[in-house]
């Protein structure tokens, strides 16, 4: 299975072409009651538990690798132990420069027991996709 690109709207869609038009039958509320790779979910009002078998899961609450970039200032009249910066003038010269580093960051922040779940059915309640993580406020 290819990795799916772009913002979560864009990877919804990717997601609906890879398994075919689909019209969502609706939405619904569910609990996750095994994490995965053993993933059970028990939508709200529903009498048994889906298993992962029926479950598609956006990418953002799997375990995966993103690279970012990050932009930071380098300072050529500071040394890497110093705490304090050193004076500068702020002349042209530009003792400043920016220096960008590549990253590959990893997530862990996946599906865990108790979790509440925003998940929408399809193909007539055969196949069930949790679009992400859902909290409520109490007042």
């Amino acid at each position: 299975m290819t990795r799916l690109e772009g913002s979560g709207v864009s990877q919804l869609k990717q997601m609906i072409a890879r398994i075919g038009y689909n019209r969502f039958d609706r939405l619904e509320l569910a609990t996750v009651v095994s994490p995965p790779p053993d993933l059970r979910i028990r939508i709200d009002n529903m009498a048994l538990d889906l298993e992962a078998d029926d479950v598609l899961v956006a990418e953002h609450l799997t375990r995966h690798k993103r690279v970012v970039t990050i932009r930071h200032e380098q300072d050529a009249e500071r040394d890497v132990g110093d705490t304090e910066p050193k004076p500068r003038d702020n002349d042209s010269t530009g003792s400043l420069a920016w220096t960008y580093s590549y990253v590959e960051l990893q997530f862990e922040d996946v599906l865990k027991a108790g979790d509440r779940v925003l998940v929408a059915s399809m193909n007539g309640e055969q196949t069930y996709l949790i679009l992400d993580r859902v909290v409520m406020y109490r007042q």
